[in-house]
């Protein structure tokens, strides 16, 4: 496996913390596809459906875009790794999770953050589609959690050939506890906002039959109580966060793996990470500035931008490249 060496993510002085890290990566301007591609469908065993898209490439590749809590297709930076998966000429996939995008009418069951059998599926459609091609998988925040999970055993039997994971809230219970406190009630907000109206929609379109009372002031600590943990399956909040947490997983990591996460991520514990049982097979990367996704540097990056993130996954990406092939 290729040991990345890396220029540090040294950030400008307007966002030299975690907060202005990740409040400018997501409000500056970000280059965005002319089009999602073809879309395909796929559907789930509990009859929920997928709705993806594919941008076609020349290389032996296929890497599949996964993106976070009450995210899309239409993300940041999901947008910009599909232009940079493009420049090296690999076909990607954007994929959206149950109930995301075009898939709200379509999912009377909740995405959670450990839906491994739901990127294990997408992952056994896509070796159909291009039964040629390697598989690399990238999963942003929630998914990154998903996808360690997945490649870790937990549910699922279909893995990626290798995969990069960025700012994966790998321990729930700690990450749900930080969104609730200090400035990070924001961000909390702002998803429990989004997941509130999805909850609702599905019950007036008729897709859920239980009214959930989510009260104004729910935290995703509550939220995970109310609905998450019973809509999906488990007997409670303290049951979904322990089953469905990756670190318990990472020991048995047995392909090609990428992790990234920084130092200053307001939601994510860089401790988790730094007494994490990693397996051989991840190569563990911590900044000490980036924020949740946001990786924003002075300095313009070899890819001509300031956009720290987009250079970290096209080494990655590269890396991966050279130890699959040789493989």
């Amino acid at each position: 496996m290729q040991r990345l060496e890396l220029i540090s993510c040294d950030a400008p002085f307007w966002a030299d913390s975690g907060h202005g890290q990740t409040l400018w990566a997501h409000f500056l301007k970000s280059p965005e596809l002319q089009n999602l591609g073809q879309n395909f469908e796929v559907d789930l065993p509990d009859g929920d459906r997928l709705f993806c898209f594919y941008l076609q490439g020349t290389s032996p590749f296929v890497v599949s875009l996964f993106h976070g809590l009450s995210g899309d297709v239409h993300a940041d930076y999901m947008q910009r790794t599909a232009l940079l998966c493009q420049k090296l000429g690999h076909t990607v996939v954007l994929v959206n999770h149950r109930g995301a995008g075009q898939g709200a009418p379509f999912a009377k069951h909740p995405y959670h953050s450990g839906r491994a059998e739901d990127v294990s599926r997408v992952l056994e459609k896509l070796r159909q589609m291009f039964p040629n091609k390697k598989q690399i998988s990238i999963g942003y925040s929630m998914s990154g959690n998903i996808l360690l999970c997945l490649l870790g055993g937990y549910r699922g039997q279909f893995k990626p050939d290798g995969a990069v994971t960025v700012n994966a809230p790998i321990n729930l219970l700690n990450g749900s506890r930080l969104l609730k406190t200090g400035f990070n009630r924001l961000y909390d907000m702002r998803f429990v906002h989004r997941l509130r109206k999805t909850i609702a929609e599905k019950y007036q379109q008729g897709l859920i039959q239980e009214k959930y009372e989510i009260p104004l002031w729910s935290t995703i600590w509550d939220m995970d109580q109310i609905y998450t943990a019973p809509a999906s399956g488990f007997k409670d909040r303290e049951d979904y966060y322990n089953s469905c947490s990756a670190i318990h997983y990472l020991s048995n990591i047995d392909i090609p793996t990428y992790v990234l996460t920084a130092q200053d991520d307001p939601f994510v514990s860089v401790q988790d990470y730094i007494t994490a049982p990693f397996s051989k097979w991840a190569q563990m990367h911590i900044e000490s500035r980036g924020g949740h996704l946001g990786y924003l540097t002075r300095r313009v990056t070899p890819l001509g931008s300031h956009r720290w993130l987009d250079y970290y996954l096209s080494e990655a990406l590269k890396a991966l490249e050279m130890t699959l092939l040789q493989g």
